[in-house]
């Protein structure tokens, strides 16, 4: 039923766009109804990214998939609403056959056909079947902009939230995507803007219970509360913020409860953008967390979170007929060498969009981690690029204990990539990384008897949006 109403919205959804996308407000010029979407297909081999070594076999090919689709209307008085429906899984998830599956398909080989009985209804039905394919929704709210003639904007309801280069606030773009339910206030001045939100990542226990008279809403649940100040960028490519963020964990289901926490990030970024001429380009952020979590068999016992975490990018833009920019990085993320202690130290990177920040092969988190590298980025003609980077990763803290006593060093990457922008709304992308493992992890392995190996990731994109 569940899949059912949110196929049936989807499709209603889209019938109307395309009924109104004409339909024109006072203004011959504006459209009312504009609609939105993304088709991307991709092809992901990877080997050895999950084991590090030839002896064991963990090598595969997938075909990720993401299909979106959205409404936008523009209504009277600044009010906008939006709402976006997403799928997204990968190829052989959802059966060639939708319903009850008889005859050869899916038969026995070697067991005659059964003789389907009662067909037309477990067709009608679905019977048996386990799609991880549904449809979501992604997106969805409403817009109230410049309040009252003022510069004040409010957006209530499902929405992403992204900040900066997406070290804490991301969407996640290159896999599922990152949403949230938010009320979202914009202060847009001349020269900066202010962004106030409040949203809630969990609500416990659920809103909706199968049962009359049981568990109810109540007060443990998550809450995310930010205000991130931007600057607008200068004539010189320049540009400034500075926010704050509370991320108050509020679950107490059981006791002895470590999940109980509460922290405060306060950070500040600046960057460049250069293009079209020669010149220095850089990207810097540092964030600082502090706060508590619960660490003992009372709600009382409390240890204290304090956490940092950096990321710095330098460049320079060699300009001929296009871009040539040559960088360097070094991003650092705090990590704790004593778990004995009630400090906590690890740094969390919130709802960072993680993808191809700290190697293609997108398998370290932003904690415990230092990466340093170098970086090839070229423009080559008005629609194609390419570039080469590498990644030298470590833990900022070294292993205590267990085979890898004392070592830090988690490998290193070699990655290249091309793009070329087909038509104005058709991407194609193609990419490959090597990554060699380190000796923390070699020592792992040796433990346990088994070789280190190289590991590689391989992808094919295709993606179009509109």
């Amino acid at each position: 039923m569940k899949k059912f109403l949110y196929m049936f919205l989807l499709v209603a959804a889209v019938a109307s766009a395309f009924s109104f996308v004409v339909a024109q407000t006072d203004d011959p010029g504006e459209k009312k109804f504009v609609l939105h979407g993304e088709i991307r297909q991709r092809a992901d081999y990877e080997d050895n990214l999950t084991d590090f070594t030839s002896d064991l076999d963990d090598s595969f090919l997938m075909f990720p998939y993401r299909a979106r689709i959205a409404a936008e209307g523009h209504f009277t008085k600044n009010v906008t609403g939006y709402v976006e429906f997403q799928a997204f899984g990968v190829w052989g998830d959802a059966p060639p056959i939708k319903g009850f599956q008889f005859g050869p398909v899916g038969a026995d080989v070697n067991s005659p056909i059964p003789f389907p009985v009662n067909s037309a209804i477990l067709q009608n039905t679905n019977s048996g079947q386990d799609f991880g394919n549904d449809v979501e929704l992604y997106q969805g709210y409403i817009g109230l902009n410049e309040i009252a003639g003022s510069q004040f904007s409010l957006i209530l309801g499902r929405q992403e939230i992204v900040k900066g280069t997406e070290m804490l606030l991301g969407d996640n773009d290159f896999y599922n995507g990152v949403s949230h339910d938010a009320a979202m206030g914009t202060w847009q001045a001349k020269n900066f803007a202010l962004d106030v939100w409040w949203s809630r990542p969990l609500q416990t226990p659920a809103a909706i219970t199968s049962s009359p008279g049981g568990t109810v809403p109540d007060h443990q649940s998550i809450n995310f509360y930010g205000a991130w100040l931007n600057w607008n960028r200068y004539d010189n490519g320049v540009t400034w913020a500075a926010y704050i963020l509370d991320y108050d964990d509020g679950l107490s289901t059981g006791l002895p409860d470590a999940v109980r926490s509460q922290f405060v990030t306060l950070g500040a970024r600046t960057d460049r953008e250069i293009s079209g001429k020669n010149g220095i380009y850089w990207n810097a952020e540092f964030a600082y967390q502090s706060g508590d979590y619960n660490n003992g068999p009372n709600l009382q016992d409390t240890g204290s979170i304090k956490a940092t975490g950096w990321e710095g990018t330098l460049g320079f833009n060699l300009y001929g007929s296009y871009d040539h920019k040559f960088q360097i990085l070094y991003d650092v993320a705090s990590g704790d060498d004593d778990f004995t202690n009630d400090d906590a130290e690890n740094f969390n990177p919130l709802f960072q969009d993680s993808h191809d920040r700290y190697g293609f092969t997108d398998i370290f988190v932003f904690s415990n981690l230092t990466v340093w590298g170098l970086g090839y980025h070229a423009i080559v003609s008005d629609t194609q690029s390419w570039g080469v980077d590498y990644f030298n990763q470590s833990l900022s803290e070294d292993i205590v204990g267990g085979p890898a006593n004392g070592e830090n060093a988690l490998g290193q990457e070699i990655d290249g990539w091309w793009k070329m922008q087909y038509t104005a709304n058709t991407q194609v992308m193609v990419g490959a990384a090597w990554f060699d493992p380190g000796d923390a992890i070699d020592a792992d392995n040796s433990a346990s008897g088994l070789s280190t190996d190289a590991g590689i990731r391989l992808l094919a994109q295709v993606r179009l949006r509109w």
